[in-house]
């Protein structure tokens, strides 16, 4: 057999080999590097409608100017060649209350061209080498002695780009680079300096991009630039300072006329605003106020406070990004409240609930845990947790009022065997070794029939409660890289708050989430679990084994879960044992189809088992894809080899990065 390689493809070869051993040689001497970011943002809303006041972090460009500015002057450490803090520390600009607007274009910030992924989790690097096999590549030797290198996608896709570097012949050092691509309703076309020694070769020292967003007759255009190595270093005591004199005397490049002009437009605008409102009667300020500024904006955009100790969050009232829906649960909706008080660098407070809806089910869901954090070093906190489940079932209920009646009644469309469920839980968690973690603690629920007077017109009792010590272990032998193993233990007494159950509950879990040059990544789990003593115990209750009221969507709920097993199947057996494999990559099938298939941004295939008592082996065969609009998820279940139901789920992902 004959093997031809063109010429044109061995000179390709050769420059991409000098890339990747360029990296190679001084990716370690980017660790602990620090630097001060000047960055500066421009935007001009081209057109708009009333959809822009729905849409988070857009919504301060509804209205008014169509010119705005944002500067910020940041302290970036770099940890290494993957990890990085950007610290904003001075802040001037016209937009009101120096708020983030599309914050997406943070990202484009700080590009490490030779990482696998350009930003944040997504784009390709064309001049890393797991992603050769994406590109298509050609160049060209200049006067100069540098070298064009040329690429362009062999599919088109938002995760893909095109453009060129320039690149030195001799040593493999990219000089500069050009890139044009589409990702989350932005294209933009970036312009990149790279540094000239060592690790800052690896490194942007200017980095300007040119963006415009479109979204249902909206057109905003976008210049971003910012520029590395600024000479001014600020103490840590600023942060966050909004102050324009402050940013005229460390800002290292001049303002351009188009700069000058929005803020000479801006502060015009604010003096005859200030007289006006001087002139405007009290009440009627006040209500503009309530309207515009308090329930308006809090509408679509996060409700936040923040001092030097604490700060507080909460979720926008109007968000898509937290409605959901399955066949088998219909739509579901919430909310999320994050806050945290902190006492020392090593001690802190958090109270973190959620809220949520259950339309179909009409049932109000919520989880409310208060954590201490006194030694995050060792991943050491006690935590109080309050909250209500599901529905829990159990056919025991009606075993025994069959058993006592010496008859079979039908209970059909009685909800004689659900009940609702509170539970309080306070547990203490501890780092022993680094691959070692140990949770104590206890857990009480208080469990209350539906239907009470059914309860009790059989004699049943409409209330039960279980007082249980818990400990849980969790191993990692490989310090995170390898699989998480976790062994539950619980056991219920009597007699203690009126505790009138019994039982001891055992669950083993291991769990790997394997990351994949490429952006891939393969899930891996499989548990079981098992109760040793059931003495008269009429509830089946797993830790990891349970149909989850408030999912999380794509990233934390989908690989893990059954998607169309019954609620009531997690509470009939005494026993389980599951599996579950998921594999997502940037591009499988759905990327090949043309026209659609760009817009997809990762896709992941399930299969997903599980053996429980009296019940045939369950099955589920899936596949999903996420882009910027929505992940879709559809199932199939199978009871051995028999084909059960089809089923999706639907996540909203449509700002999520906003």
């Amino acid at each position: 057999m004959t093997i031809s390689v063109s010429a044109a493809n061995r000179r390709d070869s050769l420059i991409l080999g000098r890339i990747y051993d360029y990296q190679q040689a001084h990716t370690s001497s980017i660790d602990s590097l620090e630097d001060q970011v000047y960055a500066k943002f421009r935007y001009h809303v081209d057109k708009r409608n009333a959809v822009l006041w729905l849409i988070p972090s857009m919504y301060v460009m509804a209205k008014d100017p169509r010119d705005y500015i944002r500067e910020s002057y940041s302290k970036v450490l770099f940890k290494n060649a993957h990890n990085y803090n950007i610290s904003s520390q001075v802040l001037s600009g016209t937009i009101r209350g120096n708020r983030r607007t599309m914050p997406t274009l943070l990202d484009y910030m700080t590009p490490n061209i030779y990482d696998i992924a350009l930003y944040d989790g997504h784009i390709l690097s064309p001049f890393n080498k797991t992603n050769r096999r994406f590109y298509r590549f050609t160049q060209k030797v200049q006067a100069d002695g540098t070298t064009r290198l040329e690429f362009r996608p062999k599919i088109y896709n938002t995760q893909l780009l095109n453009g060129y570097a320039i690149v030195d012949t001799q040593s493999g050092r990219i000089i500069r680079a050009l890139l044009n691509g589409e990702f989350d309703m932005l294209r933009f076309r970036t312009e990149i300096t790279q540094g000239e020694e060592g690790g800052w070769s690896l490194m942007p020292s200017r980095c300007t991009t040119a963006a415009t967003f479109k979204f249902m007759g909206n057109r905003i255009s976008a210049l971003f630039d910012a520029n590395y190595n600024c000479k001014y270093a600020l103490p840590d005591s600023i942060n966050e300072t909004s102050s324009r004199e402050l940013m005229d005397q460390i800002r290292p490049l001049p303002l351009s006329e188009t700069d000058k002009q929005i803020y000479e437009t801006y502060d015009l605008q604010h003096q005859k605003d200030t007289t006006a409102q001087d002139t405007t009667p009290k009440k009627q300020r006040l209500w503009k106020k309530i309207f515009w500024d308090t329930i308006g904006d809090n509408l679509v955009t996060p409700l936040s406070a923040e001092s030097e100790d604490a700060y507080i969050t909460l979720s926008p009232i109007i968000n898509p990004l937290y409605i959901s829906y399955s066949q088998s649960r219909g739509i579901r909706y919430k909310m999320n409240f994050r806050s945290r008080y902190t006492f020392s660098p090593n001690r802190y407070l958090t109270l973190n609930p959620t809220f949520g809806y259950g339309f179909k089910e009409r049932q109000f869901y919520f989880s409310a845990p208060l954590r201490m954090t006194y030694n995050p070093k060792r991943n050491g906190y006690v935590e109080l947790l309050f909250e209500n489940g599901n529905r829990i079932s159990n056919s025991s209920v009606m075993d025994v009022i069959n058993a006592e009646n010496q008859d079979t009644i039908n209970f059909e469309n009685t909800n004689m065997d659900l009940f609702k469920d509170e539970h309080l839980s306070l547990k203490n968690n501890i780092m022993l070794f680094d691959w070692f973690d140990i949770e104590t603690g206890f857990i009480y629920h208080h469990r209350s029939a539906v239907n009470k007077d059914l309860m009790s017109q059989y004699g049943m009792p409409t209330e039960y409660n279980s007082f249980s010590p818990v400990i849980g272990l969790k191993l990692s032998p490989w310090f995170n890289r390898g699989p998480l193993f976790s062994i539950n233990y619980e056991r219920g007494i009597k007699g203690i708050i009126n505790s009138n159950l019994e039982y001891e509950r055992w669950e083993f879990d291991a769990q790997w989430k394997k990351k994949i040059p490429g952006l891939r990544l393969l899930n891996l789990r499989a548990g079981c679990g098992f109760y040793t003593n059931k003495k008269d115990n009429l509830f089946v209750d797993y830790a990891n084994f349970r149909d989850e009221n408030l999912p999380e969507g794509w990233d934390d709920d989908w690989s893990g879960n059954f998607q169309l097993l019954g609620s009531r199947t997690y509470n009939e057996s005494d026993y389980y044992l599951r599996g579950n494999i998921s594999y997502e990559s940037p591009m499988l099938v759905a990327t090949w189809i043309p026209y659609l298939g760009k817009y997809i941004e990762k896709e992941r295939f399930y299969l997903s088992n599980v053996l429980l008592e009296r019940s045939r082996p369950y099955f589920e065969l899936g596949y999903g894809f996420t882009n910027r609009y929505i992940s879709v998820g559809a199932f199939a279940s199978f009871q051995s080899t028999h084909f059960d139901r089809f089923g999706i789920e639907v996540e909203f992902e449509l700002f999520r990065r906003w």
